[in-house]
């Protein structure tokens, strides 16, 4: 059994900050002050750094989509040194079955193919935007209105599966 006198040692012995206590009390409060600052500074850089991924990636979709609408737009110039070439890809127009005219809408196709294709990719990793849904729709239509386009997707659909997977 702990006597009196023994126990009103041990509490002093708790409670006694004098000295080198206080100075090893007060050591481990800063310790952990500095320790909770940095753990606050730490998790605000990293939200930061977050937001400037965030920022990097979309800058980085939207340069792939504008090289994706600069593609579009040469294939537009093409069409319109060649009147008539948009019906192949917009009005449901056959491909040639010989000649010079067939070549150059297999290339034409084989151009739209790829361009569409680089379109779904980018768009579909733009967080937050509906560009990929209003570019899903534009291939499903360049793809059912175009013979050629459903002809060369069916060919090879490895070569393009985003397409060949459009619903």
């Amino acid at each position: 059994m702990v006597t009196d006198a023994v126990r009103c040692c041990m509490l002093r012995s708790e409670v006694d900050l004098s000295g080198g206590g206080v100075l090893t009390a007060v050591t481990a409060i800063g310790g952990l002050l500095g320790l909770i600052f940095s753990l606050l500074l730490l998790a605000k850089q990293t939200r930061d750094v977050s937001e400037q991924v965030r920022a990097s990636n979309t800058l980085n979709a939207t340069h792939g989509l504008d090289h994706t609408l600069q593609s579009l737009r040469e294939i537009y110039f093409k069409m319109m040194e060649h009147p008539g070439a948009r019906a192949y890809f917009y009005d449901n127009k056959p491909c040639p079955e010989a000649g010079e005219e067939r070549e150059r809408v297999l290339l034409l196709a084989e151009l739209f193919a790829d361009m569409l294709t680089d379109g779904l990719n980018v768009t579909s990793r733009i967080p937050g935007t509906v560009s990929h849904e209003g570019w899903s729709d534009y291939c499903k239509f360049i793809r059912d209105n175009s013979p050629v386009m459903q002809s060369l997707i069916n060919e090879h659909p490895n070569w393009w599966p985003g397409l060949a997977a459009l619903d």
